[in-house]
């Protein structure tokens, strides 16, 4: 049979098509499938605690009120926090209203936080302090970078299907301590949110031992400084000698106590007036008798101190029986106040201890731990 050249190439161009529309058909089912499987990863990454983690450093750069209300439980955070602060702190707002006071002053400070309030000029104080001047600071909950520390330093630990772990690290310049917030991002129906502080209760106990450690420090600041101005004082008019004696007045009631001072103004100003802390002590060392005296006196540079001063005591007053009792009197001196002729004024104080005790009934920490002073708000 014979076929003509057009019948066959018309055949050869019907099974070419019939080809190329089963292969594009193929084709087009391929790209259906990959486009889903993508699809379908993109939504299941959406639907991901590292989807969620990507959002909430997106609302802390730089940080959204409103974007981190959305992805952070902070009523329950800072419950969890007031709670655990009231274990460290338990006299602080102490009461049947303590929780909900604590759990106000840390939203308030969160919320400063994240409008960006505690940062800029604070910041630039913090770094521009010296330690001794950051001591003496009032002390801030948070540092004035919390938010960028916070933000720079997230990161996501562990991960399971329903929940993850986050963590920061936060350096706060006035305790000179570095804090490790671990959260908790569990997954709703309303999508994953930061639900819990995990370790509120180690970082509550973490505050309070830099708190009291900051206080210790506070204490040697102001014990060089005393000892510094006790030196000046010692300098510009040194004590030689000083003595005492106490004898009954003829009335047998009076008891007159004179002490003798002798010194030198060693300085190259003439000292105005003066205080000194007198202690009397008995043959065992034990105090008898302690008492600031104070005067007016003209006393140049080089000349001599030569000074009695003299207490009246009742008899029959505890303090009158103690130094009656003491017979031979053994005296020490130092001075308290020294007013020079340059208008300056050295003065020093007692100095409490270290961590006195609380001097409100019944409150079993250190004084200042119920105070403003810890916690400004």
């Amino acid at each position: 049979m014979k076929l003509s050249l057009s019948s066959l190439f018309g055949s050869a161009k019907s099974t070419l098509s019939r080809h190329t529309h089963r292969l594009l058909a193929l084709l087009l089912v391929a790209l259906l499938a990959v486009g889903g499987y993508y699809s379908w990863g993109y939504y299941q990454y959406r639907q991901s605690c590292q989807f969620a983690f990507v959002g909430l450093q997106q609302a802390l750069t730089p940080p959204s009120a409103e974007e981190l209300a959305v992805r952070v439980d902070f009523n329950t955070v800072a419950e969890e926090l007031a709670t655990a602060t009231a274990e460290a702190f338990p006299f602080y707002r102490a009461g049947e209203d303590q929780i909900h006071s604590l759990k106000s002053i840390i939203q308030t400070h969160l919320l400063r936080a994240s409008l960006g309030k505690d940062s800029g000029e604070g910041k630039k104080k913090e770094e521009a302090a010296d330690e001794a001047s950051l001591l003496m600071h009032p002390l801030q909950i948070l540092p004035s970078d919390f938010m960028a520390q916070f933000a720079t330093s997230l990161k996501l630990d562990k991960v399971d299907e329903n929940s993850a772990l986050l963590h920061a690290v936060i350096r706060h310049p006035m305790l000179k301590e570095t804090y490790t917030p671990i959260l908790r991002l569990l997954r709703t129906p309303d999508g994953w949110i930061v639900r819990n502080l995990v370790n509120a209760k180690e970082l509550a106990l973490q505050f309070r031992t830099a708190v009291l450690r900051r206080l210790e420090a506070r204490h040697a600041i102001l014990v060089n400084k005393r000892s510094s101005v006790l030196k000046r004082m010692e300098s510009t008019l040194p004590l030689r000698s000083c003595t005492a004696s106490a004898g009954l007045l003829s009335d047998q009631k009076t008891l007159l106590v004179v002490a003798h001072t002798m010194g030198h103004n060693a300085s190259t100003l003439t000292v105005k007036n003066i205080a000194l802390d007198l202690s009397l002590k008995d043959t065992a060392g034990q105090l008898v008798l302690r008492r600031i005296l104070n005067a007016s006196c003209d006393i140049p540079p080089g000349a001599e101190l030569d000074r009695h001063w003299t207490i009246e005591l009742d008899a029959q007053s505890e303090e009158g029986k103690r130094v009656l009792a003491a017979g031979q009197l053994t005296s020490t001196a130092i001075w308290r106040t020294l007013s020079l002729s340059s208008a300056e004024v050295l003065h020093v104080e007692d100095l409490p201890p270290a961590l006195p005790p609380c001097a409100v009934h019944q409150h079993q920490h250190p004084h200042g731990l119920c105070l403003k002073p810890i916690f400004t708000d």
